[in-house]
């Protein structure tokens, strides 16, 4: 990582930037083209723990629908830690 105190960057070329640069990432639907059977089992038995109420949804906030404005600005503030709902 580079950065800049107190000036602009000057010396470091711009090509050298990229090569620090790494990205990770989970694609669902390449975990399921992987294998098949054995996403169709996991989904199987989520669904199964979720039907029982072995599972909980973390919920930061319950707003109504006339605050819309400030369930969007929690999400762009990215400082909810659960789901942001809007009721009716």
């Amino acid at each position: 990582m580079y950065g800049v105190s107190s000036s602009g960057f000057d010396d470091v070329p711009l090509t050298s930037l990229f090569r620090l640069k790494s990205l990770t990432g989970f694609s669902l639907l390449a975990w399921r083209a992987a294998d098949p059977e054995r996403a169709r089992q996991d989904i199987a038995e989520v669904t199964d723990y979720s039907v029982a109420g072995r599972l909980r949804t973390a919920v930061h906030a319950r707003l109504p629908l006339t605050e819309a404005v400030e369930a969007h600005r929690l999400l762009e503030e990215r400082s909810n830690l659960g789901r942001v709902l809007l009721l009716p």
